[in-house]
């Protein structure tokens, strides 16, 4: 009687077994199947987000030009751009999914038509309007007079200047600015220094173009005339520290000088005296002095006998 409970009990508890196995199995493949339609649902929507992403695209100005720069997550075969409806440009993309190109924008109202292709042949167009002011980009003249023992400087520009800055040898600059009554031009004389220097100057105008000039000055005093009047004629004495040019003299309207011929030989002499006879009545002279370093002196006198 006892054997026939044992074997009962045992096929129940075999029974038991096979049955929590079962259910096991079942919901490992539940389990299962429920990741794998997670997983294939987490494809398809990555899928349809990464098939929907756009490129993104940035324009900045950088240095007076365009840059342009497209980033996509994919790699792009090419792009192509054009101006209003002029001719298209194709920037080769490479495979690259950054690209940054810098391109030249024109003056005025623009439009910029783009097409960014990536490699799937996948094409995503872009337009935009765009502004650039016309800025001026010629830099200044400079250019140099000598006015007796001075330098005149010019700065001119076609548009407007802002300042010009000066210094002789390693001195510090003097600045001058322009002035409202002439916004294209300035002026300035300095007194030219003695021996030999040089003269640094920078022109700038309003958009920041600038030019820059040197030049070797030999500084020198004027030559020196002296009258004197002795009876009824004058004694004229002329100097100058290095030589003389040449000297012209005008009285009563009549010009004589040292250089009839327009030579430009100099006289190779650095004092001359003269004598002129006075006629009666008014004598009105005029005497100009030339040196070899293109500075004059000029005296007029008049003279009653």
């Amino acid at each position: 009687m006892n054997q026939i409970l044992d074997v009962e009990k045992k096929k129940k508890s075999g029974k038991l077994e096979t049955n929590t196995a079962v259910k096991i199995c079942a919901i490992a493949i539940l389990v299962f199947g429920i990741i794998l339609a997670i997983f294939g649902i987490y494809k398809i929507i990555t899928a349809v987000s990464e098939g929907k992403k756009e490129p993104i695209i940035e324009i900045s100005e950088v240095g007076g030009k365009l840059q342009l720069k497209v980033v996509h997550n994919k790699a792009i075969d090419k792009i192509i751009y054009s101006w209003n409806e002029e001719e298209e440009i194709v920037l080769q993309g490479r495979n690259r999914s950054e690209i940054v190109e810098t391109i030249n924008q024109p003056t005025g109202n623009n439009t910029i038509n783009l097409k960014i292709i990536d490699k799937n042949k996948k094409e995503t167009t872009y337009q935009k309007e765009l502004y650039k002011e016309a800025k001026d980009e010629i830099a200044p003249e400079i250019e140099f007079e000598i006015e007796g023992s001075k330098v005149k400087i010019v700065a001119k520009d076609e548009t407007k200047m802002s300042y010009i800055m000066y210094h002789w040898n390693d001195e510090e600059d003097t600045i001058v600015q322009v002035t409202e009554t002439n916004e294209k031009q300035i002026e300035e004389k300095i007194s030219i220094l003695k021996g030999e220097n040089t003269l640094t100057i920078i022109a700038v105008d309003e958009e920041g173009n600038e030019t820059k000039k040197e030049q070797i000055f030999k500084g020198a005093k004027k030559p020196t005339i002296e009258v004197v009047q002795e009876n009824d004629k004058i004694k004229v004495t002329i100097k100058d520290e290095e030589n003389i040019q040449k000297i012209e003299m005008n009285i009563n309207g009549e010009i004589l000088t040292t250089d009839p011929d327009n030579t430009g030989e100099p006289l190779n002499l650095k004092e001359v005296p003269l004598e002129q006879q006075l006629v009666p009545g008014k004598n009105t002279i005029t005497i100009t002095a030339y040196s070899v370093n293109g500075l004059s002196e000029q005296i007029t006198k008049e003279i009653t006998l």
